[in-house]
């Protein structure tokens, strides 16, 4: 059995922390107001088609009122308007961003205690907070730090020089090659490489010579990294990513890129060196950029589009090449009516083979 506190799931489907909280004690935390039984146990969360009674689930907008209706979860998180039965419901302008935070305050996440793993390798010339925490199977190199209640978790490699910020979460297989920074509340996923070189080589008479990779890699305070990203250092200088930058599963970043705070990048997508992207902006999945060029602020890149020069602040493409969006909204519309339109133009060009006048007119 789990541990008091520990999360586990119930066979509805739901995760439950095994400590029960007051719903209205929850909307107070939430600054949320409530309508209903204050005194409602919640100790889980799901949806609402697994919720059960001591549940708590959530509904963004009166489309959801046929499973609402059928739901047993023990309270909602809702809109005002939106009819929640007899139970009790906690009315919300955002209810899906209350209803994350109220996950958190529900089923916290497992935090391993502080210290060294028996089989982790710390160089004696490294420096480990008394508060952090290294699992099994890491390496330490020589000069890294990790700070306050930062956690490695199993098989994370620092190579030398490596400096860990405070309340860092670090997961399995992640590698920071050397000199690489990273900022408080950082969070990498299983598998991040930060620092690997960056694909640079040029042709000599003697074949393909690389080309030396001596930067690093900066990551501000609370990014987060998907799994198996990559963050190449800077060949010169240093490749950065801002604070609050979120970084999907399986993006490319070159060396040099510039990435600004908040700016969310999604999967698989990827930029060449040196490219910038602004605060704010947004690069949607399996985009991608040729390298020295600039993301504007609060521009967004759609997905798989091939950016091939600059995007300015504010502004939304797609395609590829890239067009302005509500322009390759129209291509797009008018490609399925190209058969007939071809077929058309053969008939006019037939009719005008035949000996008919031809329409005077631009070509």
């Amino acid at each position: 059995m789990p541990e008091a506190g520990e999360p586990m799931a119930s066979e509805a489907g739901s995760l439950r922390n095994g400590r029960a909280m007051r719903v209205g004690d929850l909307a107070r935390e939430l600054g949320c107001e409530l309508e209903g039984d204050a005194d409602v146990p919640i100790d889980g969360v799901a949806s609402l088609e697994d919720a059960g009674r001591r549940d708590l689930s959530f509904v963004r907008s009166p489309g959801f009122a046929a499973p609402l209706r059928t739901s047993r979860a023990g309270a909602i998180i809702a809109p005002h308007g939106i009819d929640a039965g007899e139970r009790p419901v906690i009315r919300s302008l955002h209810p899906g961003l209350d209803f994350a935070r109220a996950t958190r305050r529900l089923i916290p996440e497992s935090v391993p205690p502080p210290g060294l793993s028996e089989r982790a390798w710390v160089s004696k010339q490294a420096s480990v907070d008394a508060t952090a925490s290294v699992g099994p199977g890491c390496a330490v190199g020589a000069g890294a730090s990790i700070g306050p209640r930062s956690v490695l978790h199993a098989n994370v490699s620092l190579y030398e020089d490596v400096k860990v910020g405070a309340d860092c979460v670090i997961h399995a297989g992640c590698v920071l090659r050397e000199q690489t920074l990273l900022g408080d509340r950082v969070i990498l996923q299983p598998g991040v490489v930060l620092g690997g070189d960056g694909f640079a080589y040029l042709s000599s008479e003697e074949g393909i010579e690389k080309v030396p990779q001596v930067g690093r890699v900066i990551v501000a305070d609370d990014a987060e990294i998907g799994a198996n990203a990559t963050v190449d250092r800077g060949a010169l200088g240093d490749t950065c990513i801002g604070r609050a930058a979120k970084i999907d599963n399986l993006v490319q970043i070159a060396h040099n890129c510039v990435i600004g705070d908040e700016v969310i990048i999604i999967a698989q997508a990827g930029l060449s060196g040196s490219t910038r992207v602004e605060r704010g902006a947004v690069v949607m999945a399996q985009a991608g950029a040729v390298g020295h060029l600039t993301i504007g602020a609060g521009a967004v890149v759609g997905p798989k589009a091939g950016v091939h020069k600059d995007v300015a602040s504010g502004t939304r493409v797609l395609g590829s090449p890239q067009r302005d969006a509500s322009l390759q909204r129209r291509i797009v519309a008018a490609l399925p009516r190209l058969p007939d339109l071809l077929r058309r133009v053969r008939r006019l060009e037939k009719r005008r083979g035949d000996g008919e006048d031809e329409v005077d007119g631009p070509r």
